[in-house]
């Protein structure tokens, strides 16, 4: 067979997974391919053929390595992308654009914020540390949401934006504050603000998928109501939705599942924005397939780059988020130059 004529056939085979809405299973496929390469690399390199007898046998000499470090570490990072992915396509459902982000709920900077005051006033707390930025990550939507549904014509987006937008920069700023006066305690804490998975383990890997599984059985309940948010507010009345009620919804369900993301691997940036924008392009902007598609690209995304963050510059570990950010920050601007007449 010529290399024209597989060619041929993958893209065929392509198009009929794309065209079946089967495309989430076959990208899922990838995801045990990306999980044995990543646990074969690294300081200590593991070979394939070792790699079976090392998750499951105890007593094997890289066991720890591979199952405890490394399996984890993948897991959590596959959790985190799916949940930053899943929870920017609710936001971008819930606001009707396709350059919005969980960090429009205050998500980022609510975690941020907690995470990074936990760290200097309880540096021996650290095992509590996902329970510290879950809860101030929920603290500031629940201000962002009491804000946006407050009130007269609440729950719009542009005032759901204007508010997440406002409590986003007010915790930044204090963020930044508690760094300037702290900034002896400044290595305890860079790791998180900047994204990083370095400390990620099966813990935080559970953290996670709790919260995923929340939200994510929660929004598979809730498709149809969330679907309609895609209309206008009128038309989406017309048909029966209570639209303030799926707005304040979907924004919780984003928030779940970004809060729990961010818990676990810090300040990570783009995935929400980027994976959502791109994955609505091959499936539409049905949740039924955009939702979980987005998920898996999210996965595959944040792991390939933690990947590259571990093995591209070893014996030095980049940071997850700052090779997110490369990525991401030329492609939201390529999708500015785009949509700007």
């Amino acid at each position: 067979m010529t290399f024209r004529v597989a060619l041929a056939r993958l893209r065929m085979w392509g198009e009929a997974i794309r065209r079946h809405r089967l495309l989430p299973f076959g990208l899922a496929l990838l995801l045990p391919l990306l999980a044995a390469l990543s646990v074969s690399r690294g300081a200590v390199e593991v070979p394939w053929r070792d790699l079976p007898a090392a998750l499951v046998q105890s007593g094997h000499p890289l066991h720890r390595v591979v199952f405890d470090v490394r399996l984890a570490r993948v897991v959590a990072g596959f959790l985190v992308g799916a949940s930053l992915a899943a929870a920017g396509v609710l936001t971008q459902t819930m606001v009707r654009n396709p350059l919005a982000d969980p960090s429009l709920l205050g998500v980022s900077g609510g975690a941020g914020a907690a995470a990074v005051a936990a760290l200097i006033f309880a540096p021996e707390a650290t095992l509590l540390l996902p329970f510290f930025a879950f809860g101030g990550a929920l603290a500031v939507v629940g201000i962002t949401l009491a804000l946006a549904f407050a009130g007269g014509p609440g729950g719009s987006p542009l005032r759901l934006i204007l508010s997440g937008v406002a409590l986003q920069a007010l915790s930044f700023s204090a963020i930044a504050l508690l760094t300037f006066f702290f900034a002896d305690r400044a290595p305890a804490f860079v790791a998180f603000t900047v994204g990083s998975l370095a400390a990620a383990g099966w813990r935080e890997a559970g953290f996670v998928a709790v919260g995923a599984a929340l939200a994510g059985l929660l929004a598979a309940l809730a498709l149809r109501p969330l679907n309609l948010l895609a209309l206008d507010d009128d038309s989406a009345a017309g048909v029966g939705l209570a639209v303030r009620r799926a707005r304040f919804g979907a924004a919780a369900l984003a928030a779940l599942f970004a809060s729990s993301a961010v818990a676990a691997g810090g300040l990570i940036g783009f995935v929400g924005l980027v994976v959502p924008n791109w994955v609505r392009r091959s499936t539409g902007p049905d949740l039924r397939f955009w939702l979980p598609t987005s998920a898996v690209v999210g996965a595959l995304l944040v792991g390939v780059a933690d990947l590259l963050a571990r093995t591209v510059a070893a014996p030095i570990e980049l940071p997850v988020g700052a090779l997110l950010a490369a990525v991401g920050a030329p492609y939201f601007l390529f999708l500015i130059w785009r949509r700007t007449p």
